[in-house]
């Protein structure tokens, strides 16, 4: 069966030879090209409703891509909500035992020391240590090295922290 396209198509044409072949004074038309169009017409009618069909299907399959979509954000949402929990006891837990590297068949947990550039005033910071953006942002990579190099910094300072790697 033609597609839907070439059935337009040839329903248009039929019509325009039917209009261009009726009688100037009686309005007489052929037979034949009424016969062609009304066959035309019903192959249209079924293919639309087909079409139709198909577009109820893709339309229906979309909205189930919508809602997994929706409802797997959610569940990787609980996911890395429960990940960062289970970490962070892992962590608080490691800290108080006073546990630094534990080695094992199917994880390792160690520390590593590093600093981290802790702003206490973001307003105080001098310019050539604010990274602008869309947002004002203080450039902590900067004010890092500042520090380090003996310079002080209004409203920021270093700290030492340990932070948990899982592998």
């Amino acid at each position: 069966m033609p597609n839907i396209y070439e059935l337009t198509t040839e329903f248009v044409s039929i019509y325009d030879a039917l209009i261009a072949s009726a009688d100037d004074e009686t309005g007489e038309v052929s037979v034949d090209l009424v016969a062609a169009l009304n066959d035309v017409q019903m192959k249209f009618e079924e293919k639309a409703i087909a079409t139709a069909v198909v577009y109820r299907m893709i339309d229906e399959e979309s909205k189930r891509a919508e809602a997994a979509i929706k409802r797997l954000t959610a569940y990787k949402k609980r996911l890395d909500t429960e990940r960062d929990r289970v970490k962070n006891t892992l962590s608080d837990a490691c800290i108080a035992t006073g546990t630094e590297k534990l080695r094992g068949i199917y994880a390792s947990i160690s520390f590593r020391r590093s600093e981290q550039t802790v702003i206490d005033n973001v307003d105080a910071l001098p310019a050539e240590f604010v990274k602008q953006k869309v947002e004002y942002q203080p450039d902590k990579t900067a004010i890092k090295e500042a520090i380090k190099g003996g310079r002080d910094v209004p409203g920021a300072h270093l700290e030492t922290v340990n932070n948990i790697q899982i592998k």
